[in-house]
């Protein structure tokens, strides 16, 4: 029995031995399998302990692993479309987002992803694009956009995986002021990428993916379209405003000489009653010496402005020049009781402008129109007493010319003044 005993023991504890050989060769085989993937791909970039670049520590190149405390390079691909139908063109955009700093930087193979060396099989590459680089901070961002179509019966209704991409980078690290050290070959993998044929979504999708356009070119062109607008924006404001100020300068200049004319501008009451005294002298003149060329000018001046404040047209006022000389067929009417004021005036109303106004008027009272007709007949007599070849003048109708456009001077005068104004304003235009 204590023999019997003896063997089952050794036995026993010649089991617990082997069993810790294979243990220990489980575990030798473990390790070396994993440095040996680690030597060859790196598909997950740390991201723990991350410290900022400035301060971050050159890699080994020795290590396997380098345990750098930033991701080298990060990559990610987007579909223009969850689903195809066979023969569709859809694209594929893959972005990658490089480390590039003072410290160190990586450096990816963008020799295999070039439209023309990289395979997507069992889809078909007919053409694509490069947009250019963007630089932002420590990261430089590449894209590349890929045009991609299926065809074959066996893929309706099936989910088409795009294949395994592996970018192939090199980490390059500064060392001392000037040199720079080279790491060995890594590798970034992205996964497969399935596409739906004839259906909304893959069978294994976790969410519906944004299959909006969203490539570095757009992004660039878009920018650069909206600088573009904001500039002209602020050109044509500018420019507006110019062509404003330019605008309104003169409009209030003109309104100032407009109100500096009207401050100084001689009521028409004076310029009446200034030519009814010049006709009185006229009258008293030929009542001498008879109608001359000049008696005539200064009559027929003098009419005018009777007949255009009787027809409501404007009169001419200038200052008076320096010399004091007034023009020939203008008159000098100075107004003012403390401060005079003086002006040459002039009005180039004819016979035929006063008929015109009598007859476009059909509102005018018989006294008005009997006041018209008058100057009517004095203008015409004094026009062809005055600038006739062979002058024609009647001295009985002269004087009645004369006579009659003393008259309605004072008549217009008078509806004119100041208190005549303001009891028509006042009572409704009955003052008479």
């Amino acid at each position: 029995m204590k023999s019997g005993i003896r063997d089952q023991g050794s036995g026993s504890r010649e089991q617990r031995s082997r069993s810790r050989v294979v243990l220990a060769t489980l575990l030798l085989l473990a390790t070396s399998a994993g440095a040996g993937s680690a030597q060859h791909e790196h598909q997950a970039p740390a991201k723990a302990g991350r410290i900022p670049a400035a301060q971050s520590p050159i890699p080994d190149p020795r290590s396997p692993i380098p345990d750098l405390g930033w991701e080298p390079i990060r990559c990610w691909r987007q579909s223009s479309a969850g689903a195809v139908a066979l023969g569709e063109t859809f694209t594929v955009v893959l972005t990658c987002a490089v480390y590039e700093a003072d410290n160190a930087q990586a450096v990816p193979d963008e020799s295999r992803l070039g439209v023309a060396s990289i395979q997507m099989a069992p889809f078909e590459i007919l053409g694509g694009s490069h947009p250019p680089d963007v630089r932002r901070g420590p990261r430089r961002f590449i894209q590349y956009d890929y045009q991609l179509r299926i065809i074959g019966p066996d893929a309706i209704g099936r989910d088409v995986n795009i294949p395994p991409l592996a970018i192939s980078y090199r980490i390059h690290s500064r060392v001392g002021a000037a040199g720079a050290l080279e790491g060995r070959d890594l590798s970034y993998v992205m996964p497969m990428m399935p596409i739906k044929v004839l259906s909304l979504v893959p069978a294994d999708a976790s969410d519906i993916r944004d299959a909006s356009e969203a490539s570095l070119g757009a992004v660039e062109s878009l920018r650069f379209r909206s600088s573009l607008l904001r500039v002209l924006t602020l050109a044509f404001g500018a420019l507006a405003v110019v062509m404003a100020v330019l605008a309104l300068v003169p409009l209030a200049r003109s309104k100032t000489v407009a109100a500096t004319d009207d401050r100084n501008r001689i009521p028409d009451r004076a310029i009446l009653e200034s030519a009814a005294a010049d006709l009185a002298a006229v009258q008293s003149r030929v009542s001498g010496e008879g109608w001359t060329d000049e008696t005539v000018a200064r009559a027929l001046a003098s009419t005018r402005l009777v007949a255009a404040a009787a027809i409501d047209q404007p009169i001419s006022q200038k200052d008076v020049a320096k010399d004091g000389v007034v023009p020939d067929g203008r008159l000098l009417v100075e107004h003012g009781l403390l401060r005079k004021t003086g002006a040459t005036v002039s009005s180039p109303v004819t016979a035929d402008d006063v008929m015109r106004a009598s007859s476009r008027n059909g509102a005018l009272s018989t006294t008005r129109r009997q006041q018209l007709e008058g100057l009517q007949a004095g203008l015409s007599a004094l026009t062809n007493a005055l600038y006739r070849k062979e002058p024609r003048r009647d001295a009985s109708a002269l004087d009645e010319a004369v006579r009659h456009a003393i008259a309605v001077a004072k008549d217009v005068a008078a509806e004119r003044s100041s208190l005549r104004s303001l009891l028509r304003q006042g009572y409704g235009g009955q003052a008479r």
